[in-house]
This record gives C-alpha cells, structure tokens and sequence, in this order.
C-alpha cells in the first residue's frame, strides 16, 4: 500500500509529519479530511487566532498531492469599534 504523510502547518509553525498507509488517494483525501475534523475540535480556540492551518498530504517522495486550507477571521462586525466578544 502506498504511503502518504500528512502534515499540519500554520504561517509560523509546522508540526509533525505523521505517516500512513492507505490503498489509494481517495482514502487519504478522506483520511485529510477527519484529522481536520479533529484539529478544530482538538484545537478549537487556538484556531481564532487569525492565523491559517494548513494540511498537506504528500506521497512516500514528499510530492504534495493535495493541500487543506482552514482558515477563522473575525469580521468588522467583531473587530472594529471595540466590540466585545462573548
């Protein structure tokens, strides 16, 4: 079975590569997609910190064949004109 590593990233830090093996890119694009499940649940209040996670899945070579982007902004509604939060 082929080899993929999935990587999770941020603009100013990169965490472990972790490996597996999955029968196909289909199963690892599913794979990429429950670990971001839980990165938000595991991470949810670091994930307001206007900063963009980032999940990279690469072969055995390190090509990278797909890419997640999660991303939290505040809004103007939040941000602007000293509104507090919740």
């Amino acid at each position: 079975m082929p080899l993929f590593h999935f990587q999770v990233r941020t603009d100013s830090h990169v965490f472990v590569t972790e490996p597996m093996e999955l029968a196909d890119t289909t199963l690892a694009r599913i794979e990429a997609a429950k670990r971001s499940g839980d990165l938000l649940r595991e991470h949810a209040e670091q994930i307001w910190t206007d900063e963009n996670w980032q999940v990279d899945i690469t072969d055995a070579a390190g090509l990278i064949l797909f890419v997640l982007h999660i991303s939290a902004h505040r809004t103007s509604a939040t941000s602007a004109h000293g509104v507090a939060e919740a």
